[in-house]
């Protein structure tokens, strides 16, 4: 397709130079977007040419991939890389099926080589949205289910943006948007709630989180 082009990118395991598509800029073009922030797109889909599988040691990663330690990389030559399939698919135009089976490889991966919890929650994040465009309800609310529990668990322990690899407030934001989607009402007005009542939480989310919590009310009636 056209709007799609070759983006040169680095693996981390192998450090080789490998090719992926993408999407090209001046082609991306939003339909709408969802209130837990998934982007609808006209044209080629963004979301399908994230994962990049190497083609020179078949890893799978995702640009936010940090550097890979000493004995993550041992681990991945002797018992991830034997059992990772070559997708011939990695390096062509996607579906959203084939695009589902590369996020969860590499969401494995990212597992596997201990990468930020917040890079595992926005993979998994990735899958749920790939499941509401196949109009796959279940698998959508289950990996909502997933995701936010991973995200609860990094609020927790959160001490810094830089350690946690996200802003508190974005992180608030998406935990109260998560559970609107899974119809918790309890959990997410106490999300919105932490979001109202907090002096460090800059207006701009502040008025994100009262329109979703505005839609949300008026869609269930309270």
């Amino acid at each position: 397709m056209p709007d799609l082009y070759m983006k040169k990118c680095r693996c981390p395991y192998c450090l080789k130079e490998t090719e992926t598509k993408r999407v090209l800029s001046r082609h991306i073009r939003v339909d709408k977007t969802d209130r837990d922030g998934m982007i609808h797109y006209k044209g080629s889909n963004v979301y399908y040419y994230e994962p990049v599988q190497c083609t020179h040691c078949r890893f799978l990663f995702h640009d936010t991939f940090g550097k890979l330690t000493t004995d993550v990389r041992e681990t991945i030559a002797t018992t991830i890389l034997p059992s990772l399939p070559v997708l011939p698919f990695a390096s062509t135009e996607r579906t959203a099926d084939q695009a589902l089976q590369l996020y969860k490889l590499c969401l494995y991966t990212a597992q596997i080589t201990r990468q930020k919890d917040a890079i595992q929650a926005m993979l998994g994040v990735r899958i749920a949205w790939l499941y509401r465009l196949l109009e796959n309800r279940e698998q959508e609310l289950l990996w909502t289910e997933r995701t936010v529990l991973k995200y609860e668990a990094l609020y927790a322990a959160y001490l810094d943006p830089i350690q946690a690899g996200i802003p508190e407030e974005t992180l608030l934001l998406r935990l109260a948007d998560l559970y609107a989607v899974l119809d918790r009402t309890a959990d997410a007005r106490k999300w919105y709630s932490v979001i109202f009542q907090s002096t460090d939480v800059s207006e701009r989310i502040k008025k994100e989180a009262r329109e979703h919590w505005e839609l949300y009310r008026e869609q269930h009636d309270l």
